[in-house]
């Protein structure tokens, strides 16, 4: 499987060119070299594999005709609510639409007896709680110093939820 790369993007009709599946197991080191792109402090294989075994869900965007990962999203479900533990989006199809359309899709798939759905996000990360104001979200709380920065110093976490 090939890892989606810095210089690639995404196929030449975005989004009818993408599919939304459920990742496996197999797909781990994709993950994994999809969050090193995305993210300053990504999950490793290992820890996606973890993930999966322990009965979390990761939804992925990958092209149609390829095994190319271009956006995931692990949930957790316990009880009535679903976590959103990761989500990530090559740097080359951000600001495409390609999150809010994995996100609007991982929420049409939820069970209907779900009544909310939690997030946490770096307060830096602007772009992210952009979208998750525009999906509906609230912001609830901050937990203070929680994300660890590239310089070794810490960042606050927004919680945020969605009732549905």
């Amino acid at each position: 499987m090939n890892a989606p790369s810095s210089h690639r993007s995404l196929p030449a009709t975005p989004l009818a060119d993408l599919h939304f599946a459920r990742a496996s197991v197999a797909d781990c080191d994709a993950l994994a070299r999809l969050a090193r792109e995305a993210h300053t402090h990504p999950w490793n294989a290992g820890q996606y594999r973890d993930s999966l075994k322990s009965g979390h869900t990761c939804w992925v965007l990958r092209a149609a005709e390829g095994q190319d990962i271009f956006a995931c999203c692990v949930t957790s479900q316990l009880l009535d609510e679903v976590e959103v533990l990761d989500v990530a989006v090559a740097s080359s199809c951000r600001r495409q639409g390609l999150g809010a359309s994995l996100l609007q899709q991982v929420l049409a798939q939820l069970p209907q007896e779900i009544a909310r759905v939690l997030l946490e996000v770096r307060a830096s990360n602007r772009p992210a709680r952009s979208l998750y104001h525009k999906l509906g979200f609230s912001e609830d709380g901050r937990r203070k110093n929680y994300y660890p920065k590239a310089d070794g110093s810490r960042e606050d976490a927004l919680l945020m939820s969605l009732v549905l």
